[in-house]
Formats: structure tokens, sequence, C-alpha cells
């Protein structure tokens, strides 16, 4: 598990770790999916196609 900060304006930063995992790169893009009981899904947009997301 990582954990990151929200600043005042609502930002984080992702921690390096995360970044390395999801093989982030300046540009890409982020899809907060929410989840049950609090939790929510972090994935590049890529990885999603529409209409077929499933979480159960």
């Amino acid at each position: 598990m990582e954990i990151a900060t929200v600043t005042a304006k609502g930002q984080i930063t992702i921690p390096k770790k995360v970044r390395d995992r999801l093989e982030l790169k300046p540009g890409m893009k982020l899809a907060f999916i929410d989840h049950k009981d609090n939790a929510c899904i972090i994935t590049r947009t890529e990885n999603i196609h529409y209409g077929e997301i499933s979480l159960d």
C-alpha cells in the first residue's frame, strides 16, 4: 500500500512505486472509479472499455 496526501488545491503526487507499476508517463490520463465501502480504483484510461466495467 502506498499513501499520498491531498494538497489544499486538491492535488496529489502519485508515489513512484505506483507510477512505475502503472508505467505512467507525463500526459497520461487516469480514471478514478468509485467502488464500494469508500474505495476507489485507479487505472490508466486506455485500460477501460466503457460500458464493460464490472467491479463486483
